[in-house]
Protein backbone atom coordinates (compact mmCIF):
# COMPACT_ATOMS: atom_id res chain seq x y z
CA UNK A 1 0.00 0.00 0.00
CA UNK A 2 1.47 3.47 -0.87
CA UNK A 3 1.73 6.70 1.30
CA UNK A 4 -1.49 8.17 -0.29
CA UNK A 5 -3.60 4.95 -0.23
CA UNK A 6 -2.54 4.70 3.40
CA UNK A 7 -3.63 8.17 3.70
CA UNK A 8 -6.74 7.40 2.23
CA UNK A 9 -7.84 4.49 4.17
CA UNK A 10 -7.05 6.02 7.47
CA UNK A 11 -9.54 8.73 6.37
CA UNK A 12 -12.06 6.70 5.21
CA UNK A 13 -11.69 4.63 8.70
CA UNK A 14 -12.04 8.01 10.62
CA UNK A 15 -15.24 8.80 8.48
CA UNK A 16 -16.88 5.54 9.67
CA UNK A 17 -16.15 5.89 13.20
CA UNK A 18 -16.78 9.61 13.42
CA UNK A 19 -20.60 8.52 12.84
CA UNK A 20 -20.64 6.19 15.64
CA UNK A 21 -21.36 7.24 19.25
CA UNK A 22 -18.82 7.14 21.62
CA UNK A 23 -15.90 6.33 19.34
CA UNK A 24 -13.89 9.75 20.08
CA UNK A 25 -11.18 7.94 21.00
CA UNK A 26 -11.21 5.65 18.13
CA UNK A 27 -11.69 8.99 15.90
CA UNK A 28 -8.57 10.38 18.07
CA UNK A 29 -6.35 7.31 17.80
CA UNK A 30 -6.88 7.56 13.69
CA UNK A 31 -6.53 11.09 13.28
CA UNK A 32 -3.30 11.43 15.01
CA UNK A 33 -1.84 8.73 13.04
CA UNK A 34 -3.64 10.79 9.81
CA UNK A 35 -1.89 13.96 10.72
CA UNK A 36 1.28 12.83 11.23
CA UNK A 37 1.58 10.98 8.32
CA UNK A 38 0.20 13.79 5.79
CA UNK A 39 2.42 15.72 4.57
CA UNK A 40 2.86 19.58 5.85
CA UNK A 41 3.11 21.40 2.78
CA UNK A 42 -0.38 19.91 1.40
CA UNK A 43 -3.24 22.00 2.09
CA UNK A 44 -6.08 19.51 0.70
CA UNK A 45 -10.01 20.25 1.79
CA UNK A 46 -9.68 16.80 3.52
CA UNK A 47 -6.30 17.65 5.43
CA UNK A 48 -8.32 20.76 7.04
CA UNK A 49 -11.28 18.88 7.63
CA UNK A 50 -9.21 16.57 9.56
CA UNK A 51 -7.56 18.94 12.32
CA UNK A 52 -11.27 20.08 12.67
CA UNK A 53 -12.55 16.41 13.73
CA UNK A 54 -9.43 16.25 15.84
CA UNK A 55 -10.25 19.07 17.52
CA UNK A 56 -13.85 18.00 17.93
CA UNK A 57 -12.64 14.24 19.63
CA UNK A 58 -10.30 15.34 21.82
CA UNK A 59 -13.06 17.91 23.52
CA UNK A 60 -15.20 14.72 23.42
CA UNK A 61 -12.70 12.43 25.67
CA UNK A 62 -12.48 15.71 28.23
CA UNK A 63 -8.93 16.16 26.48
CA UNK A 64 -9.41 19.55 26.30
CA UNK A 65 -6.12 20.85 26.97
CA UNK A 66 -4.73 19.47 23.74
CA UNK A 67 -7.77 20.24 21.75
CA UNK A 68 -7.73 24.04 22.03
CA UNK A 69 -4.22 24.15 19.57
CA UNK A 70 -5.53 21.69 17.30
CA UNK A 71 -8.75 23.62 16.88
CA UNK A 72 -6.43 26.77 16.70
CA UNK A 73 -4.79 25.14 13.62
CA UNK A 74 -7.54 24.09 11.88
CA UNK A 75 -8.84 27.54 12.05
CA UNK A 76 -5.22 28.78 10.66
CA UNK A 77 -6.02 26.37 7.97
CA UNK A 78 -9.90 26.30 7.27
CA UNK A 79 -11.11 28.13 4.43
CA UNK A 80 -12.94 31.21 4.53
CA UNK A 81 -16.40 29.92 4.91
CA UNK A 82 -15.68 27.47 7.53
CA UNK A 83 -13.42 29.37 9.64
CA UNK A 84 -16.86 30.94 11.70
CA UNK A 85 -17.67 27.29 13.04
CA UNK A 86 -14.47 26.89 13.77
CA UNK A 87 -13.99 30.10 15.65
CA UNK A 88 -17.52 29.29 17.85
CA UNK A 89 -15.73 25.63 18.42
CA UNK A 90 -12.75 27.39 20.00
CA UNK A 91 -14.61 30.56 22.23
CA UNK A 92 -17.07 27.70 23.39
CA UNK A 93 -14.02 25.34 24.57
CA UNK A 94 -12.47 29.04 25.85
CA UNK A 95 -15.39 29.62 27.74
CA UNK A 96 -15.81 26.19 29.39
CA UNK A 97 -12.25 25.51 30.16
CA UNK A 98 -10.70 29.06 30.73
CA UNK A 99 -12.10 31.44 31.18
CA UNK A 100 -15.45 33.68 28.97
CA UNK A 101 -13.54 36.43 28.50
CA UNK A 102 -10.80 35.12 26.35
CA UNK A 103 -13.57 33.96 24.80
CA UNK A 104 -14.82 36.95 23.51
CA UNK A 105 -12.46 37.93 20.39
CA UNK A 106 -13.28 34.50 19.21
CA UNK A 107 -17.06 35.00 19.20
CA UNK A 108 -16.12 37.79 17.21
CA UNK A 109 -14.36 35.88 14.68
CA UNK A 110 -17.55 33.61 14.19
CA UNK A 111 -19.84 36.47 13.88
CA UNK A 112 -17.33 38.39 11.57
CA UNK A 113 -16.94 35.67 9.57
CA UNK A 114 -20.88 34.18 9.56
CA UNK A 115 -23.04 36.90 11.18
CA UNK A 116 -24.32 37.97 7.85
CA UNK A 117 -26.47 35.28 7.37
CA UNK A 118 -26.76 33.00 10.21
CA UNK A 119 -28.06 33.76 13.44
CA UNK A 120 -26.41 31.27 15.72
CA UNK A 121 -23.03 33.16 15.69
CA UNK A 122 -24.65 36.33 17.55
CA UNK A 123 -26.84 33.74 19.71
CA UNK A 124 -23.30 32.71 21.16
CA UNK A 125 -21.90 35.56 21.22
CA UNK A 126 -24.79 37.10 23.47
CA UNK A 127 -24.74 34.73 26.00
CA UNK A 128 -21.10 35.41 26.15
CA UNK A 129 -21.58 38.79 27.03
CA UNK A 130 -24.39 38.09 29.68
CA UNK A 131 -22.14 35.70 31.11
CA UNK A 132 -19.83 38.59 31.72
CA UNK A 133 -22.73 40.73 32.57
CA UNK A 134 -22.70 43.13 29.63
CA UNK A 135 -26.44 43.05 29.16
CA UNK A 136 -27.04 45.28 26.81
CA UNK A 137 -24.24 43.83 23.94
CA UNK A 138 -25.96 41.08 24.63
CA UNK A 139 -29.10 42.32 23.75
CA UNK A 140 -27.78 43.83 20.59
CA UNK A 141 -26.29 40.46 19.46
CA UNK A 142 -29.74 39.43 20.02
CA UNK A 143 -31.55 41.93 17.54
CA UNK A 144 -28.66 40.99 15.16
CA UNK A 145 -29.87 37.28 14.94
CA UNK A 146 -33.28 38.34 15.29
CA UNK A 147 -32.80 40.29 12.06
CA UNK A 148 -31.67 37.52 9.90
CA UNK A 149 -34.57 36.52 7.59
CA UNK A 150 -34.03 33.08 7.54
CA UNK A 151 -32.40 32.06 11.17
CA UNK A 152 -33.68 29.21 12.78
CA UNK A 153 -32.20 30.11 16.25
CA UNK A 154 -34.74 33.54 16.31
CA UNK A 155 -36.71 31.86 19.11
CA UNK A 156 -33.48 31.16 21.21
CA UNK A 157 -32.08 34.42 20.50
CA UNK A 158 -36.16 36.22 21.92
CA UNK A 159 -35.56 33.80 25.19
CA UNK A 160 -32.12 34.83 25.70
CA UNK A 161 -32.94 38.67 25.57
CA UNK A 162 -36.17 37.69 27.88
CA UNK A 163 -32.79 36.75 30.06
CA UNK A 164 -31.58 39.60 29.82
CA UNK A 165 -33.92 42.34 29.95
CA UNK A 166 -34.95 40.49 33.22
CA UNK A 167 -31.23 40.61 34.77
CA UNK A 168 -31.67 44.42 33.87
CA UNK A 169 -35.07 44.57 36.04
CA UNK A 170 -37.42 45.61 32.97
CA UNK A 171 -39.86 43.10 33.63
CA UNK A 172 -42.13 44.74 31.03
CA UNK A 173 -39.67 44.01 28.00
CA UNK A 174 -38.47 40.69 29.35
CA UNK A 175 -42.34 39.72 29.07
CA UNK A 176 -42.80 40.97 25.62
CA UNK A 177 -39.49 38.81 24.74
CA UNK A 178 -40.81 35.45 26.11
CA UNK A 179 -44.03 36.29 24.55
CA UNK A 180 -42.02 36.57 21.29
CA UNK A 181 -39.93 33.25 21.69
CA UNK A 182 -43.51 31.68 22.31
CA UNK A 183 -44.94 32.44 19.53
CA UNK A 184 -42.67 31.01 17.63
CA UNK A 185 -41.91 27.64 19.65
CA UNK A 186 -45.38 27.22 21.36
CA UNK A 187 -44.13 24.23 23.16
CA UNK A 188 -41.05 25.82 25.02
CA UNK A 189 -40.94 25.21 28.64
CA UNK A 190 -38.54 27.60 29.16
CA UNK A 191 -40.41 30.67 27.85
CA UNK A 192 -43.66 29.81 29.46
CA UNK A 193 -41.88 29.76 32.91
CA UNK A 194 -39.79 32.72 32.08
CA UNK A 195 -42.82 34.91 31.73
CA UNK A 196 -45.24 33.39 34.13
CA UNK A 197 -42.73 34.52 36.56
CA UNK A 198 -42.38 38.07 34.86
CA UNK A 199 -46.06 38.58 34.85
CA UNK A 200 -46.41 37.54 38.43
CA UNK A 201 -43.76 40.33 39.18
CA UNK A 202 -45.86 43.08 39.72
CA UNK A 203 -47.74 41.04 42.11
CA UNK A 204 -44.44 40.55 44.29
CA UNK A 205 -43.60 43.97 44.20
CA UNK A 206 -46.94 45.23 45.76
CA UNK A 207 -46.31 42.77 48.41
CA UNK A 208 -43.41 43.92 48.81
CA UNK A 209 -43.82 47.44 49.09
CA UNK A 210 -46.62 46.72 52.09
CA UNK A 211 -43.66 45.16 54.11
CA UNK A 212 -40.72 47.34 53.47
CA UNK A 213 -43.11 50.36 55.33
CA UNK A 214 -43.48 48.46 58.59
CA UNK A 215 -40.11 47.30 58.42
CA UNK A 216 -38.41 50.77 58.47
CA UNK A 217 -40.79 52.07 60.86
CA UNK A 218 -39.77 48.98 63.53
CA UNK A 219 -35.94 49.82 62.36
CA UNK A 220 -36.30 53.30 63.25
CA UNK A 221 -37.93 52.08 66.74
CA UNK A 222 -34.97 50.33 67.61
CA UNK A 223 -32.63 52.78 67.02
CA UNK A 224 -34.55 55.63 68.53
Amino acid sequence: MSHREALEAIYRLTKEEFGKEGHDAQVVELLGQYLELHPKHIFSARHRHAWTLFGDALLGIGRAREALPILMTAYDKAPEQSRGHVASRIARLLEEYVSPRQAKKWHKAATDCCGKHEGWPWVFRGANYAVLGEFKQAIACYERAIEIECSPDKDEAWLNMGYCYRALREYDNAALCFEQSLALDPKSREAKTALRAVRGMDATLKKLGGILPAAAREAGQKTA
